[in-house]
This record gives structure tokens, sequence and C-alpha cells, in this order.
């Protein structure tokens, strides 16, 4: 799918991490709005070694706005490192 709608439900944020992620405690995909507010959605673990992770948009209100929406990973580990990786900028159109 080229576009990306607002208020689909038929959508999977993948995101390619690629740090291993061995040890990992939480996963997240946090995301900056049109309107800069922002949100976080827990992300499952596809690939740990190799550092894959996606989370299934599970309500219309989750992606609910139209524009540029900034998102980025962050996750936890068991040992209370965290790591933030870098956002990714992405344009959601209106139906």
């Amino acid at each position: 799918m080229k576009r990306i709608y607002k208020n689909k439900t038929k959508l999977r944020i993948l995101i390619d991490t690629k740090c291993d992620l061995s040890g990992y405690q939480t996963v997240t995909i946090a995301a900056r709005k049109p309107d800069e507010s922002e949100v976080t959605f827990p992300a499952v673990v596809k690939d740990e070694e190799g550092g894959v992770i996606f989370y299934d948009v599970q309500s219309e209100e989750d992606i609910d706005q139209s524009g540029w929406w900034s998102f980025w990973p962050e996750v936890i580990f068991d040992d209370d490192r965290t790591a933030r990786g870098i956002s990714v900028r992405v344009f959601v159109y209106e139906r």
C-alpha cells in the first residue's frame, strides 16, 4: 500500500531497530502526531536478534489525525538500560 489513511485499522507499523533486543523488558513504538501530542503503542518483537518490532493498529483512534507523523522505537532492557531510536516521518492522508 502506497498511502496511509487516518482512521484505518488494517495497518502494521513495522520498525527495524538494527540492534539486538536480547534481554528486553518493554518495547514500545512512540509517535508524535501532527498536533505535536505524543502517544505510545505496545510493540511486539518479531525478531529479537535482528531487532524487528511491530504494532498492529487496533482501532480507528490509533491513527486519528492527517498530516505528518513521526514514529520511533523505545526499548527498556531488563537491566534498566534504555534505548530510543531515530524517528521516521510518515504522511497520513485524509480519506
